[in-house]
C-alpha cells in the first residue's frame, strides 16, 4: 500500500499524519523530538505509525530548524559582500527605536559581525544603469581575504533588484574561489527595493543555509537508505510546498513551515464545514500561534520579522501572517523579580520536558498545571508518554511555596497567565487589525490548543470553537492539503493614476512567466497540470513608507484598474481606522502568486473503536471551582452526539476541555464543535 506521509517537527513533539493513496485510510503518530539529531525523531514517528519509508509515495515535511537557528544564534559563520560604503546597513537598520520609552531596549540582532562585512567597489543606479563595473581582480582579493572558517557568504548590492548581474557574477567567482562555502545572493530570495530589508534577508538566508541544507540532505539520505524513492517536499512559510532542493537554496522561506501548514489545514477544514472566517489557533509544547482566515484564505504578508517586530530581523519573503507567543505546554512558570507569577517564554521542551513526563524535569510547566487541575489524565495513547501526576504536584507545590499560595491556586494561576498571553496573540491578529473576534470561529489544534481553546473563546467572546479530528497532529495533516506554491515580486514605483496599462500588464506577464518556470521544474510532484495565478499590488498614499498589499480582482489590469483606488481606501480604513480619498495613491511593488494543486486523497472517516467507558474525575476549572466532570473517549464519539459541559474528551494525542454550560456537538468526520455557554444553565 502506498502512503503520503507528512511529518512536522516541533520543539517538543514530532508529529506524523499518513494517508493511504488507495483508500484514504489515516494513520497518526506522535514521537518526542530528538534535538541532538532531528532526523531520528522523523524516523521514530514513521516507525511508531507502523510504516516504512519505502511505503511512501512522497514525504511532506516541515520544521523549525531555520527560525530556531536564528533565534538561538547558532547559524553558520557568515560573511557579507556589499557595495562600497554600505557595509553597516545591516547593523544600522532603519535607526528606529520602536520601544522608545524602554530604558533597557536592545538593538536588533545583527547576524554578521562588522569584520566579516566586506565592500566591493561597484555601483548601479536605481533604474539598473551600471555606474561602476566590478573589478575582477579586486573581487578575487576580497574573497580570498575571508577567514578560512567562513561557512557561508551573503551577497547584496545597492539596487541589485534592478540589475542582478553584478550579484550573479560575484556569486560565480565566490563559488569558484571557495567551493565548499554556501553562497546566496539577495536577488535569489527577494526582487524588491529597501536595502536594509533585502540585505537582512540575504544575510538570514546565508546564516541558516548550511544548517538547513545539511539537515535536509541527511533526512533525504536516511529515507533513501530505508527504501524511499519519491519526492521530498518542504512546506514554506507562505502556505505552499517546494522541493527539498529548492528549500536548500532558499531556506529562509521555511522558517514558519509547520505553523503555516496548520493554518492551511484550518482553512481546508473551514471550507469543508462551510465556515469562511476563522481564527487558526495552534498551541504546541513551546509556543502558541494565531492566524486569521478571511473568506477561506489565510492572511499573508510580503515581509516578516523573525523574533517580533520590536527587535526581530526583517525578512523580505512571503509569509502567512502568524503571530507567535512563548506560551506552550512546556512553558515554565517562575517567580519574577517583583514576586509575581510569570509563564514562559522559556520552555522545558522535550528534554527534560515537563515534570510529569518523568524525564528529569523539575520546573512547573503549563502541562503540569493541567495535570494537577485534572484536565489531563495519565495517558496519551498516541505518544510514548505515561504522565506522572505526583511529579507534576511536586513541581507545582515547590513553585506555590515560593509564591506563598496553595498548589491548586498556583496551577490555576499558571493556566490563567498562559491564557492571557495566548489571548493577546489572538487580539494581535483581530482587534489590533480592525477585526472583531466575535465574527470568527476559533479552530484549535496542537497538543495544547484543545485544552485552552474554550477559555480563550470565552475571554474574547467568541461563540464557537472547532477542535479538528486528530487535533494533536493537525499541523502535519495541514501538510497533506498544502499545494505547490511560488511567490515572485518586483519593485515597481509610480502613482496609480499615471501608470501605463501596457507596461504593468507586461511586468505582470514576466512575473507569471518566472513563476511558470518554477512550476515546470517540479514535474516529479504529483500535482494538477493547471496553474492558478493571482496578482497583487503594494499600495500606499504618496509620502507613506509602509504599503498595504491588495489582491486584484479577476480580469486584466486594464479591466480592474478603475476599482483599485476604492479597494485600497477601504482596506486602509479597515487596517488603520481612517482613509484619505483625496490623496494620490502610489504603487511600490507588483506580486504574483502561482498555485498548482497537489493531488490529494480525501481522508476516510476513522472507524469506530469499541466504546471505552472512562470514570468521571474532579477537574479544577479556570474560575477556581472544582467540579466532578464526565470523561469521554474521543474515538468512541459518534457524529451527531451532543453533550453539555463540564466534560473532558480524551483523544490519543490531546485532551479537550468542554467547560461548564458549553455544548459539544460531534460533527461528521468526528470534528468537535463547542458552543460557548450554549448548553443548559
Amino acid at each position: 500500500m502506498s502512503w503520503r506521509i507528512a511529518v512536522d517537527i516541533g520543539g517538543t513533539f514530532t508529529d506524523l499524519v499518513a494517508i493511504s493513496q488507495q483508500g484514504g485510510d489515516v494513520v497518526r503518530a506522535k514521537s518526542l523530538t530528538t534535538p541532538a539529531r532531528l532526523v531520528d525523531g522523523v524516523l521514530n514517528a514513521i516507525n511508531r505509525a507502523g510504516l516504512r519509508a519505502e511505503d511512501a509515495s512522497d514525504v511532506v515535511h516541515g520544521s523549525t530548524i531555520a527560525i530556531n537557528a536564528i533565534l538561538e544564534q547558532r547559524g553558520a559563520r557568515t560573511a557579507l559582500l556589499t557595495t562600497r560604503g554600505f557595509r553597516d546597513v545591516l547593523e544600522m537598520g532603519r535607526k528606529s527605536r520602536p520601544d522608545m520609552y524602554n530604558l533597557f531596549f536592545r538593538p536588533r540582532l545583527c547576524l554578521i559581525p562588522r569584520d566579516l562585512r566586506l565592500e566591493i567597489d561597484e555601483r548601479v543606479t536605481f533604474d539598473g544603469q551600471v555606474l561602476r563595473p566590478i573589478d575582477n581582480g579586486e573581487l578575487r582579493e576580497v574573497i580570498d581575504s575571508l577567514p578560512a572558517d567562513v561557512e557561508s557568504i551573503a551577497i547584496c548590492f545597492l539596487h541589485s533588484y534592478a540589475h542582478p548581474e553584478h550579484e550573479i557574477e560575484v556569486a560565480r567567482v565566490a563559488a569558484e574561489r571557495r567551493p565548499h562555502v554556501y553562497v546566496t545572493t539577495s536577488t535569489e530570495v527577494s526582487g524588491e527595493f529597501r536595502e536594509y530589508e533585502r540585505t537582512s534577508t540575504a544575510a538570514a538566508n546565508a546564516y541558516v543555509g548550511p544548517l538547513v541544507s545539511s539537515y535536509l540532505g541527511d533526512l533525504r539520505d536516511a529515507l533513501v537508505k530505508d527504501g524511499f524513492t519519491g519526492p521530498l517536499l518542504i512546506t514554506q512559510s507562505n502556505g505552499g510546498v517546494m522541493t527539498a532542493g529548492q528549500a536548500m537554496r532558499a531556506p529562509i522561506r521555511t522558517t514558519e513551515s509547520g505553523p503555516a501548514a496548520g493554518v492551511n489545514g484550518a482553512a481546508w477544514l473551514g471550507r469543508q464545514l462551510g465556515i469562511s472566517n476563522l481564527i487558526a489557533f495552534d498551541m504546541g509544547g513551546t509556543t502558541a500561534k494565531a492566524c486569521v482566515v478571511i473568506d477561506g484564505v489565510p492572511e499573508s504578508a510580503p515581509e516578516y520579522y523573525i523574533g517580533g517586530r520590536l527587535t526581530g530581523i526583517p525578512v523580505q519573503a512571503p509569509f502567512l501572517e502568524i503571530v507567535e507567543v512563548g506560551a506552550g505546554g512546556g512553558s515554565i512558570g517562575h517567580v519574577d523579580d517583583g514576586g509575581g507569577l510569570r509563564v514562559g517564554p522559556i520552555s522545558a521542551g522535550s528534554v527534560p520536558g515537563p515534570a510529569c513526563y518523568g524525564f528529569g524535569g523539575t520546573e512547573a510547566t503549563v502541562t503540569d498545571a493541567n495535570v494537577l487541575a485534572g484536565k489531563i489524565g495519565s495517558d496519551f495513547h498516541g505518544s510514548q508518554l505515561t504522565l506522572h501526576r505526583d511529579r507534576a504536584v511536586d513541581a507545582i507545590t515547590a513553585l506555590a511555596e515560593r509564591l506563598g499560595i496553595e498548589p491548586a491556586d498556583c496551577a490555576n494561576g499558571i493556566i490563567r497567565v498562559a491564557n492571557s498571553i495566548m489571548a493577546n496573540a489572538i487580539r494581535a491578529v483581530t482587534i489590533e487589525r480592525g477585526r472583531d473576534p466575535r465574527d470568527f470561529t476559533l479552530v484549535a489544534y496542537g497538543g495544547g490548543g484543545p485544552l485552552h481553546a474554550a477559555a480563550l473563546a470565552k475571554e474574547l467572546q467568541i461563540s464557537k470553537v472547532i477542535v479538528p479530528a486528530g487535533s494533536g497532529t493537525f499541523a502535519a495533516f495541514g501538510m497533506q492539503v498544502t499545494d505547490l506554491r511560488h511567490d515572485v515580486a518586483r519593485t515597481f514605483v509610480g502613482e496609480l493614476d499615471a501608470l501605463d496599462t501596457a507596461t504593468v500588464t507586461d511586468a505582470f506577464g514576466e512575473l507569471e512567466a518566472a513563476a511558470q518556470r518554477f512550476m515546470d521544474a517540479h514535474d516529479d510532484i504529483p500535482a494538477e497540470p493547471d496553474i492558478q495565478f493571482s496578482r497583487r499590488l503594494d499600495l500606499r498614499y504618496v509620502g507613506q513608507f509602509h504599503p498595504l498589499t491588495l489582491e486584484l480582482p479577476a480580469g486584466s489590469f486594464a479591466d480592474v484598474r478603475m476599482r483599485i483606488g476604492g479597494l485600497f481606501h477601504t482596506a486602509h480604513e479597515q487596517r488603520y481606522g481612517h482613509s484619505a480619498e483625496a490623496e494620490p495613491i502610489e504603487v511600490s511593488a507588483l506580486r504574483v502568486t502561482a498555485v498548482r494543486a497537489v493531488l490529494k486523497q480525501v481522508p476516510a472517516a476513522d472507524s469506530s473503536p469499541a466504546d471505552r467507558p472512562l470514570p468521571a474525575r474532579e477537574v479544577l476549572f479556570d474560575g477556581g471551582e472544582t467540579m466532578v466532570t464526565a470523561v469521554f473517549h474521543g474515538p468512541s464519539l459518534e457524529p451527531g452526539q451532543t453533550f453539555v459541559g463540564p466534560a473532558i474528551v480524551e483523544e490519543d494525542t490531546t485532551h479537550i476541555v468542554v467547560p461548564p454550560k458549553a455544548r459539544a456537538i460531534v460533527l461528521p468526520g468526528r470534528h468537535l464543535l463547542i458552543e460557548i455557554d450554549g448548553g443548559e444553565s
